[in-house]
Order: structure tokens, then sequence, then C-alpha cells
């Protein structure tokens, strides 16, 4: 954290970590979602794959790699960098990539070193994510930002 003074004000600016979140998408077009008990928030929800970059000499794309076999002993044979959230020059600084992996394999259970337990996978559509959004199963922020661009650059394609 550090402080700014602009004017008569002064502002703390915070950077976070880089981090990376995983799309996984099924064959028939679903996204993988966990439901993880989030101990700060004292409940469990539903959100991505995903993990801080911190594991030294490590690209976003090799760490998303690793997220997503450690949480949910997958693997992608297609790989692809679909949007960075970057918040440079805010007041909370943070900068996360958005990967999409797609052609999915099982791999033998892993075992997660983190502490978060993955109590279950799910799937879903637009739709099925636009209800489970609604329920509040999952929380408002960035990450359903950029799942909305998801769905609707899909949507343009056709794919």
């Amino acid at each position: 954290m550090s402080l700014e003074r602009i004017g008569d004000n002064i502002y703390e600016r915070v950077t976070l970590r880089s981090g990376i979140r995983v799309i996984p998408v099924d064959e028939s077009g679903k996204v993988l979602f966990i439901r993880e008990f989030r101990t700060h928030e004292k409940k469990s929800r539903l959100k991505l794959v995903g993990g801080w970059m911190d594991k030294e000499g490590l690209s976003s794309l090799e760490v998303a790699r690793e997220e997503l076999r450690e949480e949910v002993s997958l693997k992608a044979r297609k790989w692809k960098l679909f949007h960075t959230h970057n918040t440079a020059n805010a007041t909370v600084e943070e900068r996360v990539d958005y990967f999409v992996a797609e052609d999915l394999e099982k791999m033998e259970k892993q075992l997660n070193p983190d502490s978060d337990v993955v109590e279950e996978i799910v799937f879903l559509d637009r739709d099925g994510f636009l209800k489970k959004l609604q329920q509040e199963k999952i929380i408002w922020d960035k990450d359903v930002a950029v799942l909305f661009m998801f769905w609707e650059a899909r949507r343009k394609t056709n794919c």
C-alpha cells in the first residue's frame, strides 16, 4: 500500500498480486465452475478456476494450466488468452489474465496444494449461469463481466 497526495486529499493505493482465471469449456459449450467454501466469506459459492501469480518463473498460461490440473484434475489441449483485466493507475491496481481452455481431458485425481477444497464441479450454459447469478450462488465481480463478454463473443461468432 502506498499513500499519494492529490491536491488536498491523501489517497491509499493498493497493488494486488496478479492472477489468472480459467474459463474451461466442454464440448457442448458449457463453462466449468467450481464450488468452494470461501473462509473469508463464511459460505460456499461458485467461481471460476483461478489463482495468483505466486510461482516464481511461471508464465500466466503455465499457472493457468497448473490451476486447472490442481483444482479439477483436467488438462486442455487448446488454450487462448481471452481477456486481460488491468486496473493500473486505479486506487486498487490488479491484473488478471483470463484463458479459455477447450478440448478438456480428465487426468488422474490431483492433490491440490492450496487449502481450498473444491466441493463440486458444475458445468453451466449462459442461461444456467444467469440463474445461479440471480440466486446469488455466483457473486457479481469482474469475473462475471468477463463471462458476459465471453458469451457475447461466442454468440457473435456462432461458436
